[in-house]
């Protein structure tokens, strides 16, 4: 028991001795103030990585990429093109600008690592400017493009997780 005892008093002293005279704390702080500037820059990188999504401010917009993204690898197909466009002239009431909404929706999908990055972004966007039934609307109209090629498991579950994102219980 005395043998415990110095060796547990030995350790205390070079610990505080270690703290005093060799800057212990000193490096301790400047490891907190690291890893603190570490969370800011990966803060800020995840920022500006989102910064092309964040920057949507049309709900009709963020559907288009909602749901260029749900095809498979996001990468949709020429009859999901074509589902996408019927869907932007007549439920978004867009004809003039279908090109030019549909190239800039494809370049917005680009800059998202997926439809769940995406979904989460907008998910505010969605509950500002939507009704409920509009919601559901959008989660419809996503559910059918995914439909065209699937759905995979994984299409199915992305959109759960944006029904459960917009305030909308998952349908069973």
């Amino acid at each position: 028991m005395p043998i415990l005892a110095i060796v547990l008093l030995t350790v205390a002293f070079w610990l505080i001795y270690w703290f005093i005279r060799m800057g212990g704390l000193d490096r301790l702080r400047e490891r907190a103030a690291q890893r603190k500037e570490e969370a800011r820059k990966a803060q800020a990188r995840e920022l500006d990585r989102t910064a092309t999504l964040r920057a949507v401010d049309d709900p009709r917009d963020a559907a288009t990429v909602l749901m260029l993204l749900i095809a498979r690898g996001g990468d949709p197909t020429p009859q999901q093109i074509a589902a996408i466009e019927q869907t932007m002239e007549k439920v978004f009431d867009i004809e003039g600008e279908l090109v030019e909404r549909l190239t800039q929706a494809r370049f917005i999908a680009s800059s998202a690592d997926g439809f769940d990055d995406a979904a989460k972004v907008f998910a505010d966007l969605f509950k500002k400017r939507l009704t409920s039934d509009e919601r559901l609307e959008l989660v419809d109209m996503v559910r059918e493009i995914a439909r065209l090629d699937g759905p995979s498991p994984a299409q199915s579950e992305a959109i759960e997780l944006l029904q459960r994102r917009l305030g909308l219980a998952p349908a069973h």
